[in-house]
């Protein structure tokens, strides 16, 4: 009889990421968005950062990126241009915010 040929061993997934800090999926963030924000992290910066303050920066700039792309949220140019987001938006007008809050009747 044949001996069974051995299965090839499956090749090695490369090892995670490392760790970005401060990069944490908030309460009431979907898995898709936190998958996206840290795609945006590795894509926009590279590797995670050694240093303290540019890693916590890093971690807010990307919730201004996703608070501008699925919210529309609106943030000073500065914050915006580092994030990569915002340039050409029209300004938010609170047009939208002042209708819900005659439909509920609040003043």
């Amino acid at each position: 009889t044949a001996a069974a040929a051995a299965p090839a061993a499956a090749p090695r997934s490369p090892p995670p990421p490392p760790p970005r800090p401060y990069l944490t999926r908030q309460p009431s963030e979907t898995a898709r968005a936190f998958a996206e924000r840290a795609a945006y992290l590795r894509e926009r910066f590279g590797p995670p950062p050694a240093d303290e303050l540019a890693a916590m920066r890093q971690a807010a700039l990307s919730m201004v990126w996703q608070n501008s792309r699925q919210l529309g949220c609106r943030y000073p140019a500065g914050a915006e241009e580092r994030a990569g987001c915002g340039a050409g938006r029209p300004l938010a007008t609170g047009a939208a915010i002042e209708g819900e809050m005659r439909a509920r009747g609040a003043r």
